[in-house]
């Protein structure tokens, strides 16, 4: 079962991290009781909005990665330019 002293003690937590923890604590708090009650159109909504996060999260690690310098090569995929 998911509990609040489960997080880790860094403050430095990405999105991807932070992503992470939170759908683990949907999955154990409300997914996961509510296991055989629910309809398929309702499971199809919880899967979008969990791939609606990952997306989210891929997005905001990206940006993360950007900020700090991270990227591969920046200038590659410039578009300033034109």
């Amino acid at each position: 079962m998911y509990s609040l002293n489960d997080q880790p003690e860094d403050n430095a937590l990405n999105s991807s991290q932070v992503m992470t923890t939170a759908m683990g604590a949907i999955h154990d708090l409300l997914i996961e009781p509510m296991q055989g009650k629910l309809t398929p159109e309702q499971d199809g909504v919880l899967a979008l909005i969990g791939i609606t996060f990952k997306i989210i999260a891929e997005k905001a690690s990206a940006y993360e990665k950007m900020e700090q310098g991270e990227l591969d090569n920046p200038k590659k995929d410039d578009f300033s330019r034109n």
